[in-house]
Order: C-alpha cells, then sequence, then structure tokens
C-alpha cells in the first residue's frame, strides 16, 4: 500500500473539487457529536454516521474508555478530548461505541496473562475488569461468547454513567443541552443497538460502579497496609 499515493489522491480528486467547502472548514470546526470509540480500524464514525469532515469530534482508544474522574490516573489525555469537546466546542452528544469482536474487550476477560505481554495497554484495560468480573458472577454457565457479547455492551454503557462523573458533563446533561448514548455496533451484521443513559442496563451499571469502588477501596487498604 502507497500511502504518499494515497494523499496525492486525496488533494488531486476530493479537495481539488471541493475548495469551498474546506475554505469554509480551515476557519472553524462546529462539530454536533463527541464520537468515544475504539481504537479498532473496522469503526469508523463518519461512515457511521455519513458525517462530512467537522462534524465529529473523536476521541479514540482501546475498548472506548472513559476515566472515571475519581480514579483518571496516568491518563489525562482521554479526559481532555471530554473536557474540551463540552466545554469548549460545545457538542451536543456524545455517543460511547462499542463493537462487536472487540480486541480490548477479549483482552480484559484475559486481563492477567494479556498485561504481561502489553502492560501499558493492561494497566488501561484494567479500568473496566469489574465488569468482566460482575458477569462472570452473575451468568457463570453462560458461554463464553455471549459473555464476551455482555461485555462488549456493558462496557459501553459504563462509559455513560463514568461520563457523569464529571460536573461539566453532569450539569450539561441535566440541563438538557447534551445527550448521552452508547451504541453498539454489530460489525458484520451492520446492526446498532442505542442504549440511553437511563437504560435496561442502568441496575447493572450501578452495582458494576459500586463494585469498583469497594475493588479499589480494598486495594488502597492493602497498599496502605503494605507501606
Amino acid at each position: 500500500m502507497n500511502l504518499k499515493e494515497r494523499i496525492e489522491k486525496f488533494k488531486e480528486l476530493e479537495y481539488e473539487f471541493n475548495k469551498d467547502f474546506y475554505s469554509k472548514l480551515e476557519k472553524r470546526q462546529r462539530p454536533h457529536t463527541l464520537f468515544i470509540g475504539c481504537s479498532d480500524s473496522r469503526v469508523d464514525a463518519e461512515t457511521l454516521f455519513q458525517a462530512e469532515p467537522g462534524e465529529i469530534f473523536q476521541m479514540r482508544n482501546i475498548a472506548n474508555i472513559v476515566p472515571r474522574e475519581e480514579e483518571p490516573g496516568t491518563h489525562p489525555s482521554a479526559v481532555s478530548a471530554i473536557e474540551y469537546a463540552v466545554k469548549v466546542l460545545k457538542v451536543k452528544n456524545i455517543v460511547v461505541c462499542g463493537h462487536s469482536k472487540c480486541g480490548g474487550c477479549a483482552a480484559i476477560r484475559k486481563l492477567k496473562t494479556y498485561s504481561k505481554k502489553l502492560p501499558y495497554t493492561g494497566e488501561w484495560l484494567a479500568q473496566s475488569v469489574t465488569i468482566s468480573d460482575y458477569i462472570d458472577s452473575k451468568y457463570p454457565d453462560m458461554k463464553e461468547k455471549d459473555k464476551l457479547v455482555m461485555l462488549e455492551k456493558l462496557n459501553a454503557v459504563q462509559q455513560l454513567d463514568n461520563l457523569m462523573t464529571y460536573d461539566f458533563v453532569k450539569d450539561r446533561f441535566k440541563s438538557g443541552k447534551l445527550n448521552l448514548q452508547a451504541y453498539y455496533y454489530d460489525i458484520g451484521s451492520g446492526a446498532i443497538s442505542v442504549y440511553d443513559y437511563d437504560s435496561v442496563f442502568s441496575d447493572m451499571i450501578n452495582e458494576i460502579t459500586e463494585a469498583r469502588r469497594l475493588a479499589l477501596a480494598a486495594e488502597e487498604e492493602n497498599t496502605q497496609a503494605e507501606n
């Protein structure tokens, strides 16, 4: 694949035919939506929304995770994108998009083993391990492939709760100026499930969030005891 060739074709075939559009686009961006998606190359926001450049502000990472306000740790880049989208660009929507056959969610299911090979990725994914543990405890007899699908969906919806830990998101949402939704994109069928902040998974998310809080509290106590 010749990337230089593709760039040259963009200038020749796309830009030259749409100079006026790009001239206006250069002056400012007015995105209506912050799209928080997985880094997976098969998930393309512009294609899903049939959007033009300038419509979608994007934050991409492994497994479409939003760090909670009380535990952002060393991940300010993710929070800064959300803060800028909400406070400066004043987007009307935040969409968290999970998807089928997510490698990040599959890694969460085997996090200890995975973290040995990719420690930075493992640290990032650890933020959602409580969801995986919850599924195991609630549905011990469920087939592994079904557990993975449930994890992919719950992980997307969980991020809405994580977003609401930030006052600048919560205040705008409660004022009716911001819409929060989670999508689950089935790549093979093209089907997209949409979940609102108050969704069918709300009770589960509350239990998962509390389990995460207790686990972190226990971890902190152990650390203090060791010191």
